[in-house]
């Protein structure tokens, strides 16, 4: 410690070596700067900490109509004002460390493929027309409808990033000025046999006893934040993973000729393209149900996704039914698309009217699983019912639960 950095730890042991107490108002008027100081900084780290926490909900076409080509907003819409978290593969996620700066070459896929259409570049985001016939369509909504749907599962990605940043916040800040003027508070008491070494051992079991403070403040913390992430996606939903089935077995069948080339898997010791998908998943969106703006890679995903592939590096969703109003799925921070009549008319962003059978095809990561953040998306409010199938392409295999199972890959595919 120099008496630089820490003026009131220096002048403490001073006093106590001399057995003095300076309570001068110089003095006083010294600590409550020293105070205010560290308070101000904490301050404004804890809000630009927070605030990378949220971001807008900006869905306005909440009763836009399609009728054949023809995509228009309602005269009136409202921006909403809510701020929400991030939903990451699985679940809602936070990025502060990821940019669009950081995102290099997205992963191959089968460039021709047919029907695939390039409808934003840098990043990649594609619609595949006609990706699944109708009957295929049908077979999905009509084994979903069987198995039944539970509300669609949110959990909190990258937690453990953001519990390491509020612990390191913590003991930079509250935990260890907390603990260094506690300890000056309680040398003082000591008179004239204080001496450096009582000093530190107060500060450290200050320091401690403050921390794990600290430690239960952040959980409860993260335990609301996770509660409160449910409310930001209110559809149903039910996996698929039996491929004897014809909708599951065509989704993958068709995702696995986008994603690579199965038959040369088959020749090789190459896992079969479809390892590395998680099992399909039907969505159902009634009326006035969405899914809030998010992000489908995750930033901590090597280590809170290490159990289900990694990384989601691909995002494959195909619409299984036609919806008349409502239901778009938008790229708040893209621009529109001249390139598809799929695209909303009017609307400022890259938002893709939902068309029984066509694909919407992007990357929420890079070949390497650095996250992109210019994918964040949203499922706007329902009006009329919504279908959607989506898989997601991790960065490794992905096995049971989670994935298909091998032998399933191998009789049916």
């Amino acid at each position: 410690l120099t008496d630089t950095d820490h003026p009131i730890t220096m002048a403490t042991v001073q006093s106590v070596g001399e057995g003095r107490h300076r309570e001068s108002g110089q003095g006083r008027r010294h600590l409550a700067r020293n105070i205010a100081i560290p308070i101000l900084l904490l301050a404004s780290n804890y809000c630009a900490l927070t605030e990378s926490f949220t971001v807008p909900v900006h869905c306005i076409n909440h009763g836009a109509k399609h009728r054949g080509l023809a995509r228009q907003l309602p005269p009136s819409t409202a921006r909403s004002s809510t701020t929400i978290t991030t939903l990451s593969a699985s679940t809602i996620a936070t990025t502060t460390s990821s940019t669009a700066a950081g995102a290099g070459t997205r992963m191959p896929i089968n460039e021709n493929h047919q029907g695939l259409t390039l409808v934003n570049s840098d990043p990649d985001v594609y619609v595949i027309r006609e990706f699944l016939p109708p009957a295929s369509c049908d077979d999905l909504v009509a084994r979903a409808r069987t198995k039944g749907t539970e509300r669609s599962p949110v959990a909190y990605a990258g937690w453990t990033s953001d519990i390491k940043d509020l612990l390191g916040l913590a003991a930079s800040g509250p935990v260890s000025w907390g603990a260094i003027l506690g300890a000056w508070y309680e040398a003082r008491d000591d008179g004239d046999g204080a001496s450096v070494l009582g000093l530190v051992l107060h500060a450290l079991r200050n320091y401690v006893g403050l921390f794990a403070f600290a430690l239960v403040g952040i959980a409860a913390f993260t335990k609301v934040r996770a509660d409160g992430l449910r409310d930001l996606r209110t559809s149903s939903s039910t996996t698929l993973d039996d491929l004897s089935q014809l909708g599951a077995r065509d989704f993958v069948t068709r995702a696995s000729e986008l994603f690579g080339d199965p038959a040369s898997s088959s020749s090789s010791s190459l896992p079969h393209p479809a390892s590395y998908f998680e099992a399909p998943t039907v969505i159902r969106y009634e009326e006035g149900q969405v899914l809030a703006p998010h992000y489908d890679a995750n930033r901590s995903a090597d280590v809170e996704d290490a159990n289900r592939g990694g990384q989601t590096l691909s995002t494959l969703i195909v619409y299984l039914n036609d919806v008349a109003y409502g239901g778009t799925t938008k790229f708040g921070k893209l621009p529109p698309s001249p390139n598809t009549d799929s695209q909303v008319e009017g609307s400022v962003n890259l938002e893709i009217v939902p068309r029984k059978g066509d694909a919407l095809l992007f990357f929420p990561a890079d070949a390497r699983g650095r996250f992109d953040e210019r994918t964040e998306h949203e499922g706007c409010p329902a009006v009329d019912e919504k279908w959607i199938a989506r898989i997601w392409r991790h960065a490794a295999r992905v096995n049971p639960p989670f994935g298909l199972d091998d032998s399933l890959i191998e009789d049916h595919l």
